[in-house]
């Protein structure tokens, strides 16, 4: 645990001093998924988020950690790798945002969209920037920055 927790410490050291104030200490784990002790060792490595596949369980899986995860991915990978379609996407983030105000799932979470951007092709781009402009044109959805979703539970504590 300590060799992969020194690793990731490495990596985000050299993504900082690469990418200075554009760089959010954030994790994103390979496939979504990641072991509790390596979570566990992420804030003593300077990660301040993680974000994963699916509604989380807690806010904040560990003291000083915000996690902010996606809902909707936009690829069937069993299925070749294709675009789902756009009626299935839509179908998908609305029930994030459905499950969101019935409290079936943390209602302050923000709705995270899985891009996958090696694997798209254009229509699933398309979809992906017809859905952006279409929720940036009305007044009910608001498109956040990876800073303000994984700064929100800490801002929270803070004040």
């Amino acid at each position: 645990m300590e060799a992969v927790v020194g690793e990731l410490r490495t990596g985000r050291t050299q993504l900082e001093r690469r990418f200075g104030p554009r760089f959010v200490p954030a994790l994103v784990p390979p496939w979504n998924r990641i072991d509790a002790g390596v979570v566990m060792g992420l804030p003593a490595a300077g990660f301040e988020g993680l974000s994963t596949f699916g509604p989380r369980a807690m806010a904040e899986p560990t003291p000083k950690l915000v996690q902010c995860n996606t809902h909707v991915d936009l690829i069937a990978w069993r299925r070749g790798r294709l675009f789902i379609g756009p009626d299935a996407g839509i179908e998908r983030v609305v029930a994030h945002l459905r499950a969101r105000r019935e409290g079936a799932v943390d209602p302050v979470e923000p709705t995270g969209i899985l891009t996958h951007h090696l694997d798209f092709e254009n229509d699933a781009w398309d979809f992906l920037a017809e859905l952006v402009a279409r929720t940036e044109a009305h007044g009910a959805a608001t498109w956040i920055a990876p800073r303000t979703a994984f700064g929100a539970v800490t801002s929270a504590r803070s004040a």
